[in-house]
């Protein structure tokens, strides 16, 4: 049986999140990282003492335990206090991936620094949802304490360590960390709309989540009612009013989603992908298909396929 309230998971395995954990340092006073715009995430926990964010115009005190993360890459600034003179940023955190460990100075901001991102062309709308700025206050201290103390211990030990292999466990983890603090962010909002609101949801949640797992089926209004627990009348108008669109007009965006996730990531023909998105028709689903992302199924997976051969050489 399918766990309950996992619609957020479906969407991560879509859009392949994914994470780079950069370093585990202490960085001794002055010291101060001017970032700019990122086609990524960025990342930073403060670990140990304090540090000051500036970004859109505004200025905050990060202390131990506080994280923010950038999910549109906004320029930011980085800084051990609000006087300090920023280097560039990505010459500051090359030198510090680099660098070798010496021991922590007094007043030294111990920080966890790195990135995540996704595929974006699977344009999902969480994504496009998730705001410039998202603040964790006292993270190691929230609820499920032992889970971030873990994972960032574990990090720090294979940053520390340079074992074969450690780079990539570190960034493993960091996807691990990357989707606790997306989840326990998601869970103090409040939304009233959207996909946020609608993972919040649990009835609606659960009608989600059943588009999710079973995008072949023939679903219909019927169904998602009946798997919500409520009227189909309610249940429809629940879904607009919370989603922003109808659940047909989401299912069929999932469909979509699916599908080109198939074309690009196996060798299914595309008679095999059609009936495994729930189309009854070829030529329905070439049509929704050239609708939705411009071109043909065989045209992107041609495209694909150049592409991956361009980058071998």
């Amino acid at each position: 049986m399918d766990s309950p309230g996992d619609a957020l998971s479906d969407i991560l395995r879509m859009v392949h999140l994914r994470a780079c954990i950069y370093f585990v340092k202490d960085m001794p006073p002055p010291w101060g990282m001017d970032i700019p715009v990122a086609a990524n995430g960025p990342l930073h926990m403060v670990l140990q003492g304090r540090c000051v964010l500036r970004t859109n115009g505004q200025e905050m005190l990060l202390e131990e335990g506080d994280a923010i993360l950038l999910p549109h890459g906004a320029t930011h600034q980085m800084l051990d206090n609000p006087s300090t003179v920023p280097e560039p940023g990505p010459e500051v955190m090359m030198r510090l991936m680099t660098e070798v460990d010496s021991e922590a100075v007094p007043g030294s901001t111990r920080m966890l620094c790195g990135h995540f991102d996704w595929d974006e062309t699977f344009d999902h709308p969480f994504f496009r949802e998730l705001p410039d700025l998202i603040v964790l206050r006292a993270i190691l201290d929230k609820g499920d304490t032992n889970r971030f103390r873990s994972i960032v211990d574990l990090i720090s030990v294979e940053t520390a360590q340079n074992k074969p292999g450690g780079s990539a466990i570190a960034d493993r983890l960091g996807e691990v960390l990357i989707v606790s603090m997306l989840r326990t962010w998601l869970t103090d909002q409040q939304s009233e709309k959207g996909v946020l609101a609608t993972i919040n949801d649990p009835r609606l949640s659960r009608a989600l989540q059943h588009i999710h797992k079973s995008p072949e089926l023939e679903i219909d209004l019927n169904t998602l009612a009946q798997v919500a627990g409520m009227s189909r009348t309610s249940f429809a108008v629940r879904f607009r009013e919370v989603m922003g669109t109808p659940p047909a007009s989401y299912l069929a965006e999932w469909r979509m989603l699916q599908a080109r996730r198939l074309l690009l990531q196996t060798d299914l023909s595309i008679a095999d992908i059609v009936s495994r998105v729930g189309y009854g028709s070829d030529a329905a689903f070439l049509r929704a298909f050239k609708r939705r992302f411009g071109e043909t199924p065989g045209k992107l997976r041609r495209n694909q396929t150049i592409a991956s051969a361009r980058a071998l050489v």
